[in-house]
C-alpha cells in the first residue's frame, strides 16, 4: 500500500537482529513516503540493517545521546509529510495496515492525539481494567478508548502509532516532558486521548531496553565504571 502522506519514523539502536524483524514485518505493509531513523545508541550493527533494509531512508546518527524526548524532537524536525507512523525497533505487525482509514479515523475525532496500533491483548490488562474499555462503533472502522483504566495514561503513548505533525509542534515537542506519562498527562488535561483500533495489528517483540527506557544503571555500577574502566 502507497501512503503518500506518511513518514515512518523509527527510534532504534542496540538490537540489530529486532530491528530487522521489525522492519520486515512492516516494509512489506505500507510504503512510506520517507523513511527517518535515529540511533541515540550509535551503534554500528543497527546502522547496517537499517541501511541493508532502508537504503533510500535518512539515519540520523549523532555524536552524543541525548536521549529519547530530544531524539524524537530531532527526528521529527525532518518530516515534511503531514502525518507521522511512529515506531521503535522491537514490534511485530502481522496484520494487513490500511492507512487512509486510520487518517481518516484521526480527522474525525479532533480530540485524538494518535492512533495507537498495538493489539490491545498485548498489554497486560487485568480483567478488571478489560472491562473499562470503552469500544466505539466508528467510521470507517472500530475503535477503542482506554483512558478510563488510569487517571494519567492513555493520553499519548510512543508505542506504535499514526499521528499528525502538527500535534508535534503544538506541544511544543518532547523535550520539555521528563517522561512519556509526563506528555500523556499533559494532553489528557486537554481533554484529549489516544485512540486504538478495536482490532489492533502489532506485539511487542523486545524487552525493556530500548532508546525510551534505557538501562537503569545504579551509582555503585557507575563509580565502578569510572575508577575501573
Amino acid at each position: 500500500m502507497k501512503a503518500c502522506n506518511l513518514t515512518l519514523c523509527l527510534t532504534i539502536g542496540r538490537r540489530p537482529e529486532l530491528l530487522r524483524q521489525t522492519l520486515q514485518s512492516l516494509l512489506d505493509k505500507v510504503e512510506f513516503a520517507d523513511i527517518i531513523a535515529i540511533n541515540d545508541f550509535r551503534d554500528e550493527e543497527t546502522n547496517q540493517v537499517f541501511r541493508e533494509l532502508c537504503p533510500q531512508g535518512t539515519l540520523i546518527n549523532l555524536n552524543e545521546q541525548v536521549g529519547h524526548h530530544k531524539a524524537v524532537d530531532i527526528m521529527y524536525s525532518q518530516v515534511k509529510t503531514q502525518y507521522i507512523f511512529h515506531c521503535e525497533d522491537d514490534w511485530f505487525f502481522d496484520q494487513p495496515l490500511y492507512i487512509d482509514q486510520y487518517i481518516q479515523l484521526l480527522e474525525n475525532d479532533e480530540k485524538a492525539t494518535a492512533l495507537c496500533l498495538r493489539k490491545l491483548n498485548d498489554f497486560p490488562h487485568s480483567l478488571e481494567e478489560k472491562e473499562k474499555i470503552q469500544f466505539q462503533e466508528t467510521q470507517p472502522i472500530a475503535t477503542a478508548i482506554l483512558t478510563n483504566l488510569h487517571e494519567q495514561w492513555y493520553g499519548y503513548t510512543f508505542n506504535p502509532h499514526i499521528t499528525s505533525l502538527q500535534l508535534w509542534k503544538d506541544i511544543g515537542g518532547f523535550s520539555q516532558f521528563k517522561k512519556e506519562r509526563h506528555v500523556s498527562r499533559y494532553l489528557r488535561k486537554k481533554n484529549m486521548h489516544n485512540l486504538f483500533l478495536k482490532e489492533n495489528i502489532c506485539q511487542h517483540i523486545g524487552g525493556e531496553d530500548s532508546i525510551a527506557n534505557p538501562p537503569k544503571t545504579t551509582f555503585w555500577a557507575k563509580f565502578k565504571g569510572k575508577i575501573f574502566g
